[in-house]
């Protein structure tokens, strides 16, 4: 042992002697410097690498190169002028209209007065029945039938809050009780589903999206201690996904749709990892109104443990009775194996007012970590279960008087006039020869563009008939969202489709005021920061 321990000691001391006498051919400050700069390096290529990893090459270097393009003197003060030009367009005169806004409260109130303002206010809105893509779901006009009813329902509850459950619990009632109708119709009741499937109301599909994610994220971290989460979503599903992964510090890894336009289930698989929280189906996806394969979907989540979202904010109240009417719908709810979590808004097909969505999960387990318990606040004691603290029970009670209202023979009878006239529209579309339809619809979203024509363009020329259309990227083109708006006119739709389709097969080119170029142009810059910050600049100047 002392021979061990002599001979260990003689060789460190030659160590010692042969790295001192190595490292004194150097200054003293280059030792120091050497570890720190080392270092920095090091920390560098990392950061480097993170971001092609997370971005790609080409992106990281396209906006490396643009970074230091806009370094040269000039070129900055150039680029920011001709941003702000693409802007203003955006605005089209909005800025004018924004002048005459009030900045102060009045002296004296306006007392009853100020419903006529309201009134005067809203006739100058455009005229958005039957012409609108989506936005107004509920059908005939908006002082009788349906609107006339919900708007009752609001006004009854308008001074309500669930946040105060000892005090409004009708309002209580009837959240619990849209929560379990809108399940029962998402196989809650079904022994798939396990038979805890359980929920709340929310503001939108957005919060519904944003609470499922933040629930999903805690609960893998409960499970399998991830603390680096990571979601994967198909390049179709809702921007919500990113609005999640930016609030809640969630890596997004967005992978392209297959031929079909529907989530790759193979290249999801390829970018799953030990720190995968979430996957994302959509039934349908919004850009083109087609079901992801949500049983393979609920197969691979399960088969890595990982929790998996069905997005059915547009599907939710149309997909179960296109069921029952005998349309090809594939399986989308808590009966596939896999499925965690489900957002549906009720103030889409649901016919409620806007404002109401549902997110529901699986089993309890999982929802309570959608909850923020507080217990060092000197206000008391404080749980919450969605984003919003206090909520207007207004319109909780107005979608319990919609889903009442309406039943299941009336949620029928909508989905057989919605569903025939998606296959109106989409027949008409097909008469039209310079056109095509993206994928094959599932649902009410049709979605179209074209190989010999601007279909921004014609756009631009269905916007100046009245229309409302939606357009969509990666392929350039647009779609029509059809409720019950649409039913009476959808031979106008087609009509006025044709008109602008010849219209700008004899005349190509922008119309004057159009905003085709702006589209075309977005959509062909390589640089996807800098249409970022149009973006960010256009809301900027907008609210």
């Amino acid at each position: 042992m002392d021979s061990f321990s002599s001979s260990f000691n003689s060789f460190l001391n030659h160590f010692r002697a042969s790295a001192n006498s190595f490292l004194s051919q150097f200054e003293p400050l280059a030792l120091l410097l050497a570890p720190l700069l080392t270092l920095l390096v090091a920390r560098f290529l990392q950061s480097f690498l993170s971001v092609i990893h997370e971005k790609g090459l080409k992106a990281t270097f396209l906006g490396f190169f643009m970074s230091s393009i806009k370094l040269i003197p000039g070129v900055k003060s150039y680029v920011d002028a001709e941003k702000q030009k693409v802007v203003d367009k955006l605005h089209s005169g909005s800025k004018s209209i924004r002048e005459n806004w009030r900045t102060d409260l009045p002296t004296t109130g306006l007392g009853v007065g100020v419903i006529d303002e309201m009134k005067d206010e809203k006739s100058k809105d455009v005229d958005w029945q039957g012409k609108c893509s989506g936005t107004v779901y509920i059908g005939g006009s908006e002082s009788e039938g349906h609107f006339s009813l919900i708007n009752e329902a609001c006004s009854m509850f308008a001074h309500t809050n669930p946040l105060h459950l000892d005090v409004f619990k009708s309002v209580a009632r009837f959240e619990a009780e849209v929560v379990a109708m809108t399940a029962a119709l998402l196989g809650s009741k079904e022994k798939a589903s396990g038979g805890q499937v359980c929920g709340n109301m929310t503001s939108g599909g957005t919060e519904s999206i944003l609470l499922a994610v933040k629930t999903s994220r805690d609960y893998m971290k409960m499970k399998k201690g991830i603390t680096k989460p990571e979601m994967i979503i198909a390049e179709s599903a809702h921007s919500a996904y990113d609005k999640a992964a930016q609030y809640f510090n969630i890596k997004l890894r967005r992978v392209p749709v297959d031929k079909e336009f529907q989530a790759d289930v193979k290249a999801i698989r390829q970018h799953i990892n030990r720190n995968t929280i979430l996957i994302v189906g959509s039934a349908p996806g919004f850009p083109h109104g087609i079901i992801d394969p949500i049983e393979e979907l609920g197969k691979l989540a399960y088969s890595y443990g990982v929790c998996f979202h069905v997005d059915l904010c547009l599907g939710g109240f149309v997909l179960p009775f296109a069921h029952k009417l005998g349309y090809p719908i594939p399986s989308f709810d808590f009966t596939v194996m896999g499925v965690t979590s489900i957002s549906v808004d009720v103030h889409k097909y649901g016919l409620a007012p806007k404002g109401t969505s549902v997110v529901l999960y699986r089993d309890h387990d999982i929802r309570k970590h959608q909850f923020v318990a507080v217990t060092e606040w000197s206000g008391g004691l404080y749980v919450s279960p969605t984003i919003a603290g206090s909520r207007p029970g207004g319109l909780i009670a107005g979608a319990w008087a919609a889903m009442m209202s309406l039943g299941q023979e009336g949620y029928l009878e909508n989905t057989r006039n919605i569903m025939e006239a998606s296959k109106m529209i989409q027949n008409g579309i097909k008469e039209i020869p310079e056109l095509f339809i993206i994928g094959r619809p599932d649902m009410t979203i049709v979605a179209f563009g074209s190989a010999v024509l601007d279909i921004f363009e014609v756009n631009d020329i269905m916007s100046c008939k009245g229309w409302h259309l939606n357009a969509l990227q990666r392929p350039n083109s647009i779609h029509i969202c059809i409720t019950l708006q649409h039913v009476p006119v959808v031979d106008f739709f087609i009509q006025d489709l044709s008109e602008a389709v010849q219209t700008v097969k004899e005349n190509p080119g922008p119309i004057s005021g159009g905003l085709a170029p702006i589209y075309g142009a977005a959509g062909r810059m390589p640089d996807r920061g800098m249409v970022e910050e149009l973006l960010v600049n256009y809301m900027d100047g907008t609210c």
